[in-house]
């Protein structure tokens, strides 16, 4: 049976793809936060993420206030358990100074007895004082009386915000502005409808960028405190060309730097750069 045979009879077996529409497909360069095309000044993350400056900054300021909130309340925990650590050694210091003095108390009572009675005494091969069998001696806290030692240990939180896909930490050096050449074209289909076709153009080709990977040309600069945007370009394109051999960037005639792989765009129900396709598993007949 064929699927449309399947479709059309409403069988309930076997397995059904979709090919997600264009509705479902997330464009490439668009931003990693807003999802809308980032136009305003785009930059990218050493991980190929692409984003709008504004949004990932917004998002690195907010992040940045909430890690100062979770390092203050993890000072707070450390500086309780600094407290509970130096009131557990004071009580144990208060604990052995009663035991040595009670020790003392009954040496010198058997002493007495020993001195009065002396061949009472009727074996001679065990102590009258035994050592006793202390496991707080052999803790963490006794060889090591500044660890802080917790049955819930917390780990205490990054220094700077994470990524917003990759969760590594992302510094604002870190961020790469890229220059985006797009075609803004508006094409009209079928009864007035009007498609907007605002794709990213390769800077070498100038063919538009839809799933195909492109790379970012970072460019060194004689200033090292400007940086200069980094041109995208198509994969295919870059290899044809053997820029890698050549080193220079065709575009701006600089030496290239770096070479980053960008993210391609891919399914907005998935992560990006997945399948374009939807599958439903039903049971099968064997």
């Amino acid at each position: 049976m064929t699927a449309h045979e399947r479709k059309k009879y409403g069988v309930s077996y076997g397995t059904t793809t979709a090919r997600l529409g264009q509705d479902s497909q997330q464009t490439f360069a668009n931003c990693g936060l807003s999802l809308h095309p980032a136009k305003e000044r785009p930059v990218a993350s050493p991980s190929g993420y692409i984003y709008e400056r504004s949004a990932v900054l917004e998002y690195m300021l907010t992040k940045t206030q909430e890690l100062k909130q979770q390092q203050q309340e993890y000072d707070q925990y450390l500086s309780r358990q600094q407290v509970t650590h130096e009131e557990g050694q004071e009580k144990k210091r208060k604990s052995q100074v009663e035991q040595f003095e009670n020790t003392q108390k009954v040496t010198s009572a058997k002493k007495q007895k020993v001195e009065a009675n002396v061949l009472k005494r009727t074996s001679f091969w065990l102590a009258d004082m035994q050592p006793t069998n202390d496991d707080n001696d052999n803790n963490d806290t006794g060889a090591y009386p500044n660890k802080v030692v917790s049955s819930r240990q917390r780990t205490p939180p990054p220094k700077r915000p994470p990524s917003p896909n990759t969760q590594r930490p992302l510094r604002r050096k870190d961020l790469i502005e890229l220059e985006l050449k797009r075609n803004n074209n508006t094409k009209k289909g079928g009864g007035g409808n009007s498609n907007n076709n605002d794709h990213v153009l390769c800077a070498i080709s100038e063919k538009e960028i839809t799933t195909q990977q492109a790379l970012a040309l970072i460019t060194k600069s004689k200033d090292k405190q400007q940086q200069h945007p980094a041109h995208v370009v198509l994969e295919k394109v870059y290899n044809d060309l053997n820029i890698e051999k050549e080193g220079i960037c065709p575009v701006t005639g600089r030496k290239i730097k770096q070479v980053l792989k960008l993210q391609k765009g891919g399914s907005a129900f998935a992560s990006t750069d997945g399948s374009v396709e939807a599958k439903k598993y039903r049971p099968t007949m064997t």
